[in-house]
């Protein structure tokens, strides 16, 4: 933490605004966590895989009270707008091993790391900034994309208009978003100029159904084996009864299938001419970036 406290001293020696990204490497491989934590979750039955992800884990949470507590000792919390996000999804193999796919992969479970399954690409957002933001939990969509536009308004700056994401404090607007959109490309794979060339997924997620539809993007990477398994077209999971995606339900409600599909399509329609999935792509000049989940 020191280089953060340093460039905090900086900013308030100077009187100036600032901007800090913590993005540590935690709670990636490798999973050497100190042993007083690790201890705290081995127990009987509990694989060490995943005892050593979950003392990983709360030693990154440790770190962000450490974050915090810099900005308190400064006296900049309540002039400080907080967010966090989670880039990405991972679970330990162990939490996979009934999976007869997961002998295909074996760093961490498959449906984690690019994928657009639960365990993926759901992450709590979290927004703090006392006196200004009430202290709740929200049932309503945040998204990856939002941060650009809350940023922007918390700095009293105008973004440019047709952004995709939100303000997140804009209460009216959080509650009036009715599904977000996602999509993942062939991890470390990626073709300038065809927006759709490594798809590999898009989803889209209400409040009660989530659709993930499967794409046929290129990977030519070892990375192919984390989506290689997935040949269904297309899978429906009612999230509202469902949250961890146990029962694909596609093919009883055919209605939803194609009601989703038709969102989808519309969406991507607006990332300046993306193909759909199993729409035939060519070159085309390079597009705006995406949301990514």
């Amino acid at each position: 933490m020191e280089p953060i406290a340093k460039f905090l001293d900086h900013a308030v020696a100077g009187k100036k605004p600032f901007l800090v990204w913590y993005a540590p490497f935690l709670p990636h491989t490798p999973h050497t966590p100190p042993d007083r934590l690790l201890k705290k979750y081995t127990t009987e039955g509990r694989a060490m895989d995943v005892a050593k992800y979950y003392a990983m884990c709360e030693w990154f949470d440790e770190t962000c009270g450490e974050l915090l507590d810099l900005l308190d000792e400064r006296g900049l919390t309540d002039n400080t707008l907080v967010l966090y996000i989670c880039d990405n999804g991972w679970q330990p193999v162990s939490t996979n091993a009934e999976d007869p796919a997961q002998k295909l992969w074996e760093e961490y479970a498959l449906r984690a790391k690019g994928s657009p399954y639960d365990m993926g690409i759901r992450t709590p957002v979290l927004v703090s900034w006392p006196g200004t933001v009430k202290p709740e939990k929200s049932p309503h969509f945040a998204h990856a994309i939002d941060f650009f536009p809350t940023i922007a308004a918390a700095a009293g700056l105008n973004p440019p208009s047709g952004l995709p994401g939100i303000n997140l404090l804009d209460t009216e607007a959080v509650a009036g978003r009715r599904r977000v959109f996602a999509e993942n490309h062939s991890t470390h794979n990626i073709t300038p100029g065809d927006h759709g060339d490594t798809l590999q997924y898009t989803a889209v997620i209400e409040p009660e159904w989530k659709l993930i539809l499967r794409a046929s993007g290129k990977d030519t990477t070892p990375y192919r084996a984390l989506h290689s398994w997935d040949t269904a077209p297309a899978r429906l999971y009612r999230i509202k009864d469902d949250p961890f995606e146990r029962e694909d339900l596609a093919a009883q409600h055919p209605e939803q299938v194609r009601r989703l599909t038709e969102e989808i399509e519309a969406w991507r329609r607006t990332l300046d001419g993306a193909p759909s999935p199993g729409e035939t792509r060519g070159t085309a000049p390079a597009p705006s970036p995406s949301p990514s989940p």
